[in-house]
């Protein structure tokens, strides 16, 4: 099963306009939870572009397990809902897991973006 905090790669194609493109990594936002009782994962894609945007968050290198070869961002304004079954056709494959508390940094990033009040 795919699990929260998960590094996965993924393929966005097809894709639109601004839309992240081509096959790439990904962190799994959604809970386990979730991953468990349906056939979808909630991402948001890893970039290796050197911009400095507010919503691009750096991740320690290396991952974990050295599966990124590259000084990578989390994109936390580009969130997707995607089938992670083989008829999905979007051939998710696990390539490593972010520790707790950087995953919860990232999170943390993700919901100021949606500004929302509890």
């Amino acid at each position: 099963m795919i699990k929260q905090a998960d590094i996965v790669t993924v393929d966005f194609e097809p894709s639109k306009g601004h839309e992240i493109q081509k096959r790439r990594p990904a962190l799994v936002m959604s809970r386990n939870e979730y991953n468990k009782s349906t056939p979808l994962i909630i991402v948001c894609p890893i970039t290796s572009t050197q911009r400095n945007r507010p919503f691009l968050i750096p991740l320690k290198q290396p991952v974990k397990d050295g599966t990124l070869d590259k000084q990578s961002k989390v994109n936390t304004i580009q969130v997707y809902s995607l089938d992670s079954t083989k008829q999905g056709g979007r051939n998710v494959q696990v390539i490593g897991h972010l520790d707790d508390d950087e995953f919860y940094v990232i999170a943390q990033y993700l919901m100021q973006n949606f500004n929302f009040k509890f």
